[in-house]
């Protein structure tokens, strides 16, 4: 009985040893991954909020925009395809017309008076939400855009 119960606790043991080794060695492997995802997570609430206060009222709670009067951000692919852009209309609004999945607009837009911050949070719940895949977008990006859209 004695040897049983030795036994018993020695796979107990290895098994609990295989399950937890593997998930420190991909947290040491890959330490960025898991603050991007915490941080990806925490943008996307606080962008939620951003675009709550700033776009929804255009752009609708669904991203399907309005009408032929405000384009959609849900597929977009005029979004999808040049974040610089969308961070620099984001922040300093937009006059010229655009074509947004074939469908023309030019309703102004006007700036948003918000930080670069509140631009990534804002552009990545934005990238992230409605079927859209664009991942994180970093504030040091933003500040790189957005520098170079005042420039233009």
């Amino acid at each position: 009985m004695n040897r049983l119960t030795k036994a018993s606790l020695f796979v107990i043991v290895l098994a609990l040893a295989s399950c937890g080794g593997s998930s420190d060695k991909t947290e040491k492997e890959n330490p960025t991954s898991s603050r991007d995802e915490i941080r990806l997570k925490q943008y996307m609430v606080q962008g939620a909020k951003i675009y709550s206060t700033y776009c929804a009222n255009c752009h609708q709670t669904d991203g399907k925009g309005l009408a032929a009067l405000y384009p959609p951000l849900a597929g977009s692919d005029y979004l999808m395809e040049d974040f610089a852009r969308a961070a620099c209309i984001i922040k300093n609004g937009q006059a010229k017309e655009i074509v947004v999945n074939g469908v023309t607009y030019s309703q102004l837009m006007p700036g948003n008076p918000i930080t670069n911050l509140e631009v990534a949070e804002v552009l990545t719940y934005v990238a992230n939400s409605w079927g859209n895949e664009g991942g994180l977008m970093g504030v040091k990006d933003i500040d790189k855009w957005i520098d170079a859209c005042e420039e233009e």
